[in-house]
């Protein structure tokens, strides 16, 4: 099919014709464009008169109910969320138009949306249609379309840019607009510059897609920018040797460079490097403080009946029975019976005086209430319906749990006080007998125990107690979650002691905890934390009933299994060296494998790692490539050849899924030849081959090949030989796009190439989800780019001066320049994108520690030790379910590295320490530490004279090197250094090498 294209130049001022960047539907019938357009008016010319009767179809998705609007940019969290489209998801609509009939064309105006195909919009009437896709339904026997032209609310205008360089090009430069032309290029006589006229789209709309790019070509190099772009100044490519400016700056490339440097600009990551290095304190001390208190759950080890305590004190549960639903065990015929949501509450205020959790790490809440003179005191904590005891592995994970609350009430002043207390369920009026249970028409809610009788009101008993100074009284109160219970599990009930079992709980804690690694730094804040987040692990890891499996469930209630987010956590158990835990979170995946599709354009379900009984979330198309890897790190940590002997069938099938759908792509002409296919992203279900998708993926897909061929696998050199040619194909692909897309511009004035967030995309991405959070950083993190290579270093400047800090894909901040430091370098789920990483593989340490501070401080909730999903709609703000414990799995393992981290065939060892934790009086280490090499343990200690680590390093197969880094303290220096007593040499980087297998060593060095 031809595509009618104005003869150029089209006038200045008429409508833009888009036709020309489309690309032409299969069929001939109609256009499809990589980015939505906003269609006003198709023209339709056929080769013989038109005929009557022709329709219009566009391709619906989310619009027009959810719409951009047309005179600002959407800025703020909440729009991550939204989806432009795409060319799969969605379905063909008939538009409500006009059609005019005129010799050989028909020309397709379209009536208000809301006339006939939205009538419930009423405030919304466009003549138009937001679209990727349109086709023409003409009658049978019409003759054939010759051509379709597609108009916008754009107009043309004319544009005149001028392109230097730093030196004649090599090649005759090539010009190439889309969305736009070139009238006429003009090159100086030395060759050095060309003056180029343009006709280029022109809109009000902030948000259109009609943006004139221009590609410039010569020998192997090209790059593109925006006509726009060029409007607020000179684009500055260094990389290239190149810079685009306006045709009234007669400035040579030589002159612009000049100009740039003496401007003296600098781009944030540059800044990092040269302010005082971060601390924790300077992190939490710049945070606005929070707005509102955060919710505790509560629940038994790997138990699926879990309670969420709220500031005000009150209990919520049973808020989770869909997913018990799916996995039926004993609890399940009990809660059909009596599963209705439960709350229970106390009358205190939202916001509490005092709240912690037992010794800073147990999942045992303490809340304080200040009212009326009375100091009101909450225990809570969860215990099993048949008791804990600490000598005892957990039980299974349909057990029926307790939540055993104490309410006391205190009078700490000189005067008498009264007290009042009531128990109230949500929504019912409870009854109370003499043996202390609490029902609600008939049905149990809970175990009362208290010495007074309480006054009854309209909804439940109420305690009135009159207290002189320094009298107290004590409420007890047990709420199982299951409540269809059995005579004799009602007088098990009663029989469980408030503290008895609270002791009991803390011991079974404290011995888990304890069994893993040991994490201590000198901020309280972040040992606590680190040590805590075990029992949030422990707590959403959720046992299958009847099974030695469990589900990692990334939120304590509304969210499941999370293929990407799982494998986090489960990294994490491996971290603390909880193998068998971490083990039974992946033979679920192995367990239902194959069993459950992922939402794109795939030909099989076959060998796909998602399906997890039920408890499979979200769809993300990462999900396969993060679970694959996860599985082949887990032998990495434990060399286990058993259980990699029992995982190989799946990691096999695994592997030829994406071998087989990659093969699908293959006989492609476009960018996107040889990627995965099409697919949905992380919370957004726009089908693109998105980039971080691809990166994962094929990661899987490496790691994969690495296990085959460590168990000398017949198979290992076929999957090598095709994840090899999947990178390749990643980068070829991203590498084309990078080319294609708008370079963006610095906050030092340089313009750097920017890598899309899938190849089709020519710029950036709508929203933080798929520009920041699924973004070009991916490529680092996942290495599928040198993370020290120059590409490397520009991603991640861009991310910092554009990304970050910014309207629609990161945070703002009222005072930029007294804020960015404290308040930026996070994405806006701040401690699920893992940003540290790059930094850490390029050895940025005071990047890295800016941003594990920065992204662990703005969600942290010191009085519970935990860390929210989103810190939304703006600092100071939680969102999301908790525990989060993917994201706090993130930040556990960040503060791990800052200690030790492996390198390949290399262990480093306090990379990252903070400078600030070795100053004199200080102490920092781990303790069993699993790693890629076996255990390990670091203890650094600093003196006034000297720091000393003692290291007890891998034995089980030992690294090929180890790396131990000093960052002594600012204006500290190194004098003698020794290794077990003989000297020993430091490099300027402050790093000393020791064998692999040196085993226990103790490093001291001297302070000049």
């Amino acid at each position: 099919m031809l595509i009618s294209i104005p003869p150029p130049p089209p006038a200045v001022g008429t409508e833009m014709n888009v036709a020309q960047w489309a690309i032409p539907l299969p069929q001939g019938d109609g256009l499809r464009w990589t980015d939505p357009r906003e269609i006003h008016r198709v023209v339709v010319r056929f080769r013989g008169d038109a005929p009557s009767g022709v329709r219009l179809q566009y391709w619906s998705s989310r619009w027009p109910q959810q719409r951009l609007p047309r005179d600002r940019e959407p800025g703020g969290g909440d729009v991550g969320w939204w989806e432009l489209g795409n060319w799969h998801t969605g379905e063909w609509r008939d538009a409500d138009t006009d059609v005019a009939v005129s010799g050989a064309e028909a020309t397709i105006t379209f009536r208000p949306v809301n006339r006939k195909e939205h009538p419930a919009l009423r405030g919304f009437g466009a003549t138009w249609r937001f679209t990727h896709q349109i086709r023409v339904i003409a009658p049978d026997a019409s003759p054939p379309i010759e051509s379709i032209a597609a108009f916008t609310a754009s107009v043309w205008a004319r544009e005149t840019v001028r392109i230097v360089w730093a030196r004649k090009p090599s090649a005759s430069p090539r010009l190439e607009a889309f969305s736009g032309y070139v009238v006429e290029a003009v090159s100086a006589p030395d060759g050095r510059s060309c003056t180029v006229q343009l006709m280029a789209a022109s809109s009000s709309d902030p948000n259109s897609f009609d943006r004139t790019l221009v590609t410039v070509r010569w020998g192997k190099r090209r790059f593109t920018f925006d006509v726009r772009d060029v409007r607020s100044g000179p684009l500055y490519v260094p990389e290239l040797g190149a810079a685009v400016t306006t045709a009234g700056d007669a400035r040579t490339y030589a002159e612009i460079a000049r100009f740039h440097e003496a401007a003296g600009s600098s781009t944030l990551y540059r800044r990092v490097a040269v302010m005082p290095e971060q601390t924790w304190n300077g992190a939490w001390s710049a945070m606005p403080p929070k707005k509102s208190d955060i919710v505790f759950p509560m629940g038994l080890d790997g138990g699926r009946q879990r309670f969420c305590l709220h500031p005000s004190g009150a209990v919520e549960y049973r808020i989770n029975n869909g997913f018990i639903a799916v996995r039926p065990g004993r609890d399940t015929d009990a809660l059909a019976r009596d599963g209705d949501r439960v709350v229970v509450g106390f009358g205190m205020p939202e916001r509490p005086s005092f709240r912690t959790i037992d010794e800073g790490c147990l999942p045992i809440c303490v809340t304080q209430w200040a009212r009326d003179g009375v100091l009101y005191e909450q225990t809570a904590f969860v215990t099993a319906l048949d008791g804990t005891r600490a000598d005892r592995s957990a039980p299974d994970g349909d057990a029926t749990a307790v939540c055993m609350v104490r309410m006391t009430a205190r009078n700490g002043g000189a005067e008498p006080v009264q007290a009042r207390l009531p128990v109230i369920v949500e929504g019912a009026t409870v009854a109370l007998d003499l043996s202390g249970m609490l029902t609600v028409d008939g049905r149990l809610r809970g175990h009362l125990i208290t010495d007074t009788l309480p006054n009854l009101s309209e909804t439940g008993p109420v305690w009135t107690w009159d207290l002189r100074p320094g009298e107290s009284r004590t409420l007890e109160l047990k709420l199982p979650f299951v409540t269809a219970l059995t005579e004799p599990e009602v007088q098990r009930l009663m029989r469980l002691d408030f503290d008895t079992e609270r002791t009991a709980v803390a011991a079974f804690w404290r011995s888990r905890m304890d069994a893993g690694m040991r994490l201590t730094t000198p901020e309280p804040m972040l040992t606590d934390f680190h040590r805590a987040h075990l029992g949030h692990l422990l707590i959403n890891c959720e046992k299958e009933p009847g099974a030695q499996r469990r589900f990692a469930r990334v939120g304590s209630f509304r969210y499941a299994a999370f293929g990407n987010e799982s494998c986090m956590m489960v990294t994490d158990l491996d971290r603390r060296g909880l193998h068998r835990e971490a083990e039974e979170c992946l033979e679920a995946w192995l367990h239902y494998q194959g069993t459950v599709g992922l939402p794109g354009d795939f030909s099989t379900r076959e060998g796909v790692l998602y399906g997890a009984g039920g408890y499979e979330h979200g769809g993300y198309n990462q999900h396969h490539g993060w679970i694959l890897w996860c599985l082949v790190e887990h032998y990495r940590f434990t060399r286990d050849d058993r259980w990699l002997s029992h995982a190989l069938p799946g990691i096999l099938k695994a592997a030829d899924w994406i071998i087989g759908q990659r093969a699908r792509t293959l006989s492609r002409t476009d960018v996107a030849r040889g990627l995965l296919p099409a697919g949905s992203l992380e919370d957004i279900g726009d089908w693109w081959p998105w980039l971080s998708t691809n990166c994962y993926t094929w990661r899987g897909l490496d790691a994969a090949a690495w296990a085959l061929e460590r168990a000398r696998h017949p198979e290992a050199r076929r999957v090598r030989k095709d994840a090899d040619a999947y990178l390749a194909a990643i980068r070829r692909a991203f590498t084309e796009a990078s080319e294609l897309a708008p370079v963006v511009r610095l906050r030092d004035g340089r313009a750097v190439r920017k890598f899309p967030s899938h190849p089709y995309l020519r710029g950036r991405a709508f929203g933080w989800i798929c520009e920041t959070l699924e973004g070009a950083i991916h490529l680092l993190i996942t290495r599928v780019l040198d993370p020290r290579s120059d590409a490397a270093r520009a991603i991640m400047e861009d991310y910092e001066d554009n990304l970050f800090l910014s309207n629609q894909y990161g945070y703002t901040v009222p005072d930029f320049e007294r804020q960015w430091f404290s308040l930026g370098g996070m994405s806006m789920q701040s401690c699920l994108l893992l940003d540290a990483e790059p930094y850490l593989y390029r050895d940025d340490v005071k990047h890295a520690l800016r941003a594990i501070f920065n992204a662990i401080a703005v969600g942290y909730f010191p009085d519970v030790r935990m860390i929210t999903e989103h810190v939304l709609p703006d600092y100071g703000s939680w969102r999301g379910d908790h525990y989060k414990t993917s994201d706090e799995a993130n930040a556990a393992g960040w503060v791990r590295y800052l200690f030790v981290r492996e390198e390949g065939d290399e262990l480093l060892i306090g990379q990252a320490i903070p400078r600030e934790w070795l100053s004199p009086g200080k102490e920092c280490g781990v303790e069993r530490a699993a790693t890629h090499f076996g255990p390990v343990s670091v203890h650094y200690k600093a003196t006034a004279d000297s720091v000393t680590t003692t290291i007890e390093g891998a034995k089980r197969n030992p690294p090929k090197r180890i790396r131990v880094r000093f960052r002594l303290p600012e204006g500290a220096s190194a004098g003698k250094v020794t290794v077990n007593g003989a000297p020993a040499r430091m490099d300027a980087g402050g790093w000393i090498e020791l064998r692999g297998d040196i085993g226990m060593a103790v490093i001291e060095v001297r302070l000049r």
